[in-house]
């Protein structure tokens, strides 16, 4: 009995302590932990912006320009174009203007003055902007979505670009050049050379001796005169047909591989004329009245004249045909030669 109650006593005594040491703790006021400070980043100052002109040369944006200066009445303008639609028009001014839309920064080089006047009679127009960081400045020609240039009237161009659509109209002599892209020309009366490699080519109301050549594309001429006794007109293309009227000049040479050969106009007394294609048919439509001497070879194709002529020889052979024939009293040398096409001679 004595031992019961001596157990009940330490349980009971046990359980006192508990209580008190558990709820003394619970009566304890937490203590807050503080917050971690924040980290402040330190502001840097702004930044200022470039200049229009140095932010497209370093970051490679794209910009407006307009320039101009004075020059001779016959001055010579050298340009290059890599990318856009480039339009050269003569004005009644001794001063040119470039205006370049959205493109590179460029600048007027006068290469050349005038020892009298001091006015500049050659000028380059060069791209002018600054290579990029890590990239060297590989080329003086320009790019843009439009570039303008007004130049005198008495004006000669020389032209080069890689991917253009060239407008030139009422200067004195134009020299173009392409790797891609269509010219167009009028109003030159001093003389043309244009080549493109994939394009047209178009030539109006223009003078002087005119080259036109074209890899893959057609070729127009109309209304075009010599400048000159002896002046030549020469059109050629790879793969395109070729449309020549009212084409005065004396000495024309027309040759396609790949395409059709069309002639609207006169043959003048002494004049030499060549029209050739590989594949195409040719036709002539000329005054009832012209007096020429026909020369032609026609392969495996045919030969028709609503105008008279007469023979001098028609050959058939398993090599192909041939003929001579003349009108009138013969006073220009005709000759037209197709491998594989129709030869059709018809009456204005």
């Amino acid at each position: 009995m004595y031992c019961t109650n001596l157990k009940l006593f330490r349980i009971a005594l046990s359980l006192c302590f508990a209580v008190i040491f558990y709820g003394g703790i619970a009566g304890q006021t937490a203590v807050p932990i503080p917050p971690k400070p924040e980290r402040v980043r330190p502001v840097m100052p702004p930044v200022p912006a470039p200049e229009n002109a140095l932010r497209a040369a370093i970051f490679g944006e794209r910009i407006t320009t307009e320039r101009s200066i004075a020059v001779d009445p016959n001055t010579n303008i050298k340009v290059c174009v890599l990318e856009g639609n480039l339009k050269i028009n003569g004005w009644e001014r001794d001063e040119m203007r470039v205006f370049v839309k959205n493109g590179s920064r460029f600048g007027l080089k006068i290469l050349e003055k005038d020892s009298a006047s001091g006015k500049a009679v050659w000028v380059l127009i060069a791209n002018s902007s600054v290579a990029r960081p890590g990239r060297a400045q590989s080329s003086e020609c320009l790019s843009g979505e439009r570039i303008e240039i007004d130049v005198p009237m008495k004006a000669s161009l020389s032209v080069s670009g890689r991917a253009t659509e060239t407008t030139i109209d009422s200067v004195k002599k134009a020299f173009v050049k392409n790797v891609e892209g269509n010219i167009s020309l009028r109003n030159i009366s001093g003389g043309i050379t244009a080549v493109t490699y994939q394009g047209d080519v178009t030539v109006e109301n223009s003078g002087g001796s005119i080259s036109l050549e074209s890899a893959t594309g057609n070729i127009t001429g109309y209304e075009v005169s010599p400048g000159q006794i002896g002046d030549v007109f020469k059109a050629k293309t790879n793969s395109g047909a070729i449309s020549l009227q009212n084409v005065e000049h004396r000495q024309i040479e027309s040759n396609s591989i790949t395409g059709s050969l069309l002639f609207n106009g006169k043959f003048l007394p002494g004049g030499q004329y060549s029209f050739k294609t590989s594949n195409g048919a040719i036709r002539l439509m000329i005054p009832a009245e012209s007096s020429c001497q026909i020369i032609a070879s026609y392969g495996f194709g045919q030969f028709n004249s609503d105008i008279a002529l007469k023979y001098t020889m028609d050959n058939v052979t398993p090599s192909g045909k041939s003929l001579v024939a003349s009108m009138g009293a013969g006073d220009a040398a005709v000759k037209i030669t197709t491998s594989s096409g129709r030869i059709g001679i018809r009456k204005q």
